[in-house]
């Protein structure tokens, strides 16, 4: 029996780690403005492009590089930003703010809702949401790691029985 590495955790890697790039782009679009959009747009459309990649030439180099880049990713945007700011915010615990303004009550924004609770509420909501997609992006991407090891495995075997 041939375990095919196209599995469904390497689609729902994919698609949470783009979700989580999606909230952080708007979260970070919203909080310092439109200048932001080249670089997020570049950093959301990464993850698929070298998914695209790797299933064309099945190197696990570029594998490899996809499960870097959407760990480092998520260390900075997900538990860093999401986690340490704003989950830790919300649950009214201290958090660690790396943005000169950010510990303020009602952050500043160069874009705004229609009143400051709301962009507050919007503000620290894509926050937190940035941290839960990313975890699960995470496990998704354990899982697809795995789930490839074995396939390599059962491949090796049959290769040493035939």
């Amino acid at each position: 029996m041939q375990i095919e590495f196209e599995n469904k955790y390497a689609r729902l890697s994919l698609i949470s780690i783009t979700w989580m790039m999606f909230l952080t782009s708007i979260h970070h679009i919203f909080r310092l403005g439109y200048g932001l959009l080249i670089p997020t747009l570049i950093l959301t459309a990464l993850p698929y492009l070298l998914m695209r990649w790797y299933g064309s030439s099945k190197n696990t180099t570029i594998l490899k590089s996809y499960s870097l880049f959407s760990t480092l990713m998520f260390i900075w945007f997900g538990f860093i930003d999401g986690f340490m700011d704003h989950v830790l915010k919300v649950i009214g615990l201290q958090n660690t703010t790396f943005l000169p303004g950010g510990e303020a009550e009602v952050v500043q924004t160069a874009l705004s809702l229609w009143s400051p609770a709301a962009g507050n509420i919007f503000y620290e909501g894509t926050g937190v949401l940035t941290f839960i997609i990313g975890a699960l992006a995470m496990g998704y991407l354990v899982r697809m790691i795995t789930t490839k090891h074995a396939a390599d495995d059962t491949s090796r075997l049959e290769l040493v029985k035939s």
